[in-house]
């Protein structure tokens, strides 16, 4: 199998002139790529802190819907319509029963109220799809419930400034970050350095490839895929146009102590032995130091925007829409209604892997109501009682003096040892370029083709945020293998079961200080799929593989995330970089 896709790869990928990942200069020789104040162009850090926001719907204008009739095609209005058969109204999408609706970009059909003329991509008999992300392939979306958004804060001080965007889609690769970088530039927008994170929502079409109609076939809309691009461009534009002097108030809250009783069960489930999670909410509220409205507020935590699950085929942000609702406009509860702080807010992606969910929860909401369904009120009922456990931990968050801002980013190769993601670079699944090996010779473990990517250190006062390309698992952030971060209340799980093929030997795995631990501030914050998604971030004591088709087909126990990983050493080299970048001083 290994020998198949290697000489399969041998005409996919062509960049073999990068840099090796070793770094034989040693470390005192080396300096990261960005470094801000302290470079040409930015080398003033001084002054007041200053922030702007903007905030940009990235939903595609352009797509087709289906008709979820069944196995006769038959839907309810039609005049042969009696009962709902087999597969009627499943939200799931039959390529050889169930007919599209081939009516073009503005999804008006000869017949429909307001049609006047064919538009693009009418009558052509190619179903344009919004591809959702996630959950398996062939899952197109049929409406929109909320739109998904690309927002940003700029911040500055001195002459440096930065903007960190995040997105409501399931990834963002790095060459598509660098695209950004580059209409960012032409564009004129005085900025530094921008840093792009994926909320890694499974609502949302398709940016990655994966998730086409059937396995092999790209998800990927190229058309939307610039449009989203180009709005990315304008949110940035929107925060640095809108900088003004701000206060900045930093803070953090404990998921688990909500509802005690469940933990962090309420929101999370962990759906792979170890059983750990980062139950810190870390957030940050930046404010007019002219009349003390609202810039922006940002919430930083770790748990898949899938709430909704595999049955939807709406358009939404999930539960990432409802906490920035809940932070914006307030929440009318019942019992106690708390009040929104406006401006404009910002979910950021925490350690999200491994797997860090809300399926199988049931959640209690201020009120009082239990949510078990995978149902737009259950992601309600994340996003408003996250909300609001935020806005009171920054009720009693005092403001931070003189905050300062800086940003170091270091580029970073990685190997990919996945035989199926190669293959997907082969048939066009994943558009973007692969380095570092020769194309001419055999691929075998001294000729790996590897990913350029990127690791940024954030600072901004008391609060550090360190971007990680890809889905970290929360015990390399902050360990828990003693069982001091398993899930708590009366769900309390073991930290594994024992009963479980491939067990993860505890034994073996990783000692401290975690990353979390020795990023060294006082707040710090994992931004998950910042810059890329590499897939899942595993560590190696644990990282097991199907031993006849590895990649392709999961070992026996929770690994799944295996085949959807670069590969076993993925994991240590973030961690070398992320050490580079935090002991680094100019």
């Amino acid at each position: 199998m290994r020998l198949i896709f290697s000489a399969f790869l041998i005409a996919a990928c062509s960049k073999s002139d990068e840099q090796p990942t070793t770094d034989t200069a040693g470390p005192q020789a080396w300096r990261p790529n960005v470094v801000c104040p302290g470079s040409a162009g930015c080398m003033d850090g001084e002054g007041e802190l200053q922030a702007g926001a903007g905030a940009e719907p990235i939903t595609p204008t352009c797509w087709e819907k289906w008709l979820d009739c069944g196995d006769d095609g038959i839907c309810p209005g039609d005049p042969e319509w009696v009962e709902a058969d087999s597969g009627e109204g499943n939200g799931e999408y039959n390529k050889q029963k169930e007919a599209f609706l081939d009516c073009g970009c503005d999804q008006l059909c000869p017949g429909d109220e307001g049609y006047s003329a064919p538009d693009e991509g009418e009558a052509d008999g190619i179903f344009r799809g919004a591809w959702l992300a996630g959950f398996g392939n062939g899952r197109p979306a049929n409406s929109v419930h909320d739109d998904i958004w690309a927002r940003t804060i700029a911040l500055r001080q001195g002459d440096t400034t930065v903007a960190l965007v995040s997105i409501d889609v399931v990834g963002f690769f790095y060459d598509d970050v660098e695209d950004v970088r580059a209409q960012v530039v032409d564009a004129g927008i005085d900025v530094d350095h921008v840093i792009i994170s994926s909320t890694h929502n499974h609502e949302a079409p398709d940016t990655l490839g994966q998730w086409g109609l059937s396995v092999g076939t790209s998800g990927v809309d190229p058309g939307w895929l610039a449009e989203l691009k180009q709005n990315v461009v304008v949110s940035v534009a929107q925060a640095v146009d809108s900088i003004e002097p701000v206060e900045m108030l930093v803070t953090s809250a404990d998921v688990s102590e909500e509802v005690p009783e469940k933990g962090t069960r309420n929101f999370i489930n962990d759906k792979r032995d170890p059983r750990i999670v980062d139950e810190t909410m870390g957030v940050a509220w930046f404010r007019s130091v002219a009349d003390g409205s609202t810039v922006a507020t940002l919430v930083n935590f770790g748990n898949h925007p899938e709430a909704l699950a595999h049955r939807n085929v709406e358009l939404t942000s999930d539960f990432s829409h409802y906490l920035r609702d809940g932070m914006e406009n307030g929440v009318a509860w019942e019992s106690t209604p708390v009040e929104g702080l406006g401006g404009t807010s910002i979910y950021l992606q925490g350690a999200v892997g491994g797997m860090m969910t809300p399926l199988d929860t049931e959640v209690t909401d201020r009120d009082g109501n239990l949510f078990n369904d995978a149902t737009f009120e259950k992601a309600q009922a994340i996003g408003h009682t996250m909300a609001s456990q935020a806005l009171d931990a920054l009720s009693e968050a005092t403001v931070q003096v003189e905050p300062t801002l800086s940003i170091r980013a270091a580029v970073l190769y990685l190997p990919i040892h996945n035989y199926a993601f190669q293959a997907m670079f082969l048939m066009g699944v994943f558009d973007r370029d692969a380095h570092n090996y020769d194309p001419e010779a055999n691929l075998d473990d001294f000729n790996v083709p590897e990913l350029k990517s990127e690791m940024d250190l954030l600072d901004i006062g008391p609060l550090r945020i360190l971007s990680v390309p890809g889905e970290l698992l929360p015990e390399l952030a902050i360990g828990g293998f003693d069982g001091s971060h398993t899930i708590t209340g009366e769900y309390q799980d073991p930290i594994y079961d024992i009963d479980q093929a491939n067990p993860p030997n505890l034994d073996n795995a990783p000692e401290g200080p975690f990353l979390k631990e020795r990023m060294g501030s006082q707040h710090n914050w994992i931004l998950g799929l910042g810059n890329d998604e590499l897939g899942y971030i595993i560590p190696e004591y644990n990282f097991i593989l199907d031993e006849q088709v590895a990649y392709l087909r999961e070992a026996e126990g929770d690994h799944y995330e295996e085949t959807n990983s670069l590969g076993p050493d993925t994991a240590a080299i973030v961690d070398e970089w992320a050490n580079r970048l935090i002991e680094w001083s100019p």
